[in-house]
């Protein structure tokens, strides 16, 4: 009897990079050992209590869907939320989204047919990868070395990469996973390609805020000369400190694009009705919680960086947004390095689980000494985590 088989898109889609490795994380506390996570940006900051208190009074008599261009209220306060970065947009030039994921999902189904192109800059945000095979859409990466920090090349190099199907060109800002800042220089070019070449641009903004060095926060929305190029997608889960909330939002001030969108989310119906409700004062008033976030990540930011200094042979510069480090380590293989860490590494019973950046690329062989540390836990923590992280590097290669 012939053996029942999935889809090519099901054989095809990785898994997570920074997940596949729970069942060795598993074993390891199972043992009594403690394991620093340092792998998934999954904040530990308490979210703002207002979500909580909106939430907890709500008592109609059904929970009911939400409208899927959006609940009016939540998508007003997305309206005050930008207008503090200088964009102005209309309420049918946005939708909420389940997350910044469907946000991403949404924006690249609308502007790209199956088979077609889209240039990405790697490293890049792994799931990209997975709505790309989703969808049927070809990835085209631009390689960012981590010994030039991530410096985007000549226009010219990526203009090499534009055939006749490319239709876009991401642009992660601040990026994960290499907490890079784009500059403006670098922004200015990819609109100008964008223009010369009739291509979208999808700007995944959801660390927008959260920049180093008291570097303000920018959108590419206020770019006038490229405003119907411009899909911006966005999200609380790391604004709020809240990913498990699942809200995010698709901006784009072309119509056709905002259509297209729409009738995709109508097939889905809605994003949460609770959610969309909780946001509500988040978003009116994102000042005081945000400010005081940056700051954390900003000291974290710096015992990541002191900790790696202590690494003889570590390659990174300090990021400058998001609150993700990626250095490239004195090992052989991140993968078997991340594997000795949780599997075979303790020191006084502690060890720390980071994310290989292998599957952050889409060209072979890329990738493959790098990891990227997520600083999600508080300055105590993380400082004995660096200490640990730097014991495994020396052990690591001091096997036989």
């Amino acid at each position: 009897m012939k053996k029942l088989q999935v889809s090519q898109r099901g054989q095809n889609v990785i898994a997570s990079p920074i997940r596949k490795f729970l069942p060795f994380l598993q074993a390891t506390e199972a043992k009594g050992i403690r394991v620093f996570k340092l792998n998934v940006g999954d904040p530990d900051l308490v979210p703002p209590k207002e979500f909580f208190k909106v939430v907890q009074k709500y008592n109609p008599q059904s929970l009911g869907y939400a409208p899927s261009p959006g609940i009016t209220a939540h998508m007003q306060a997305w309206q005050k939320y930008y207008k503090q970065f200088g964009v102005s947009v209309e309420l049918n030039q946005m939708l909420p989204t389940v997350g910044c994921a469907e946000a991403i999902m949404l924006a690249l189904q609308a502007v790209a047919d199956f088979g077609d192109e889209i240039i990405v800059f790697e490293p890049l945000y792994a799931s990209y990868k997975s709505f790309s095979v989703i969808a049927g859409i070809k990835l085209i990466p631009v390689t960012l070395p981590i010994e030039k920090n991530f410096a985007m090349p000549d226009v010219a190099e990526i203009e090499k990469k534009i055939t006749a199907r490319t239709k876009a060109i991401v642009i992660i800002n601040p990026d994960n996973p290499t907490g890079k800042l784009w500059s403006d220089a670098e922004i200015n070019n990819v609109i100008k390609l964008a223009k010369k070449h009739n291509l979208f641009i999808i700007s995944d903004e959801t660390y927008r805020e959260i920049r180093f060095d008291g570097k303000k926060p920018v959108c590419l929305l206020t770019k006038k000369e490229a405003v119907d190029n411009m899909i911006v997608c966005d999200s609380v889960s790391k604004r709020f400190s809240m990913p498990g909330a699942r809200i995010g939002c698709v901006i784009s001030r072309n119509p056709e694009v905002m259509q297209s969108i729409l009738k995709f989310a109508q097939a889905r119906l809605s994003a949460g009705t609770l959610e969309q409700l909780g946001t509500v004062p988040l978003l009116n008033n994102s000042a005081p919680y945000v400010n005081k976030m940056v700051k954390e990540y900003q000291r974290r930011q710096k015992i990541v960086a002191t900790g790696l200094q202590k690494i003889k042979g570590a390659i990174f510069k300090p990021a400058m947004g998001a609150f993700y480090q990626a250095v490239k380590l004195p090992i052989d293989d991140s993968e078997k390095f991340v594997k000795f860490m949780i599997s075979e590494f303790s020191y006084k019973k502690q060890t720390v689980m980071v994310t290989p950046m292998k599957d952050f690329y889409i060209s072979p062989n890329k990738g493959t000494q790098e990891i990227r540390i997520a600083y999600v836990l508080n300055v105590k923590d993380l400082e004995v985590a660096m200490d640990v992280l730097a014991r495994g590097v020396e052990e690591y290669n001091s096997r036989g």
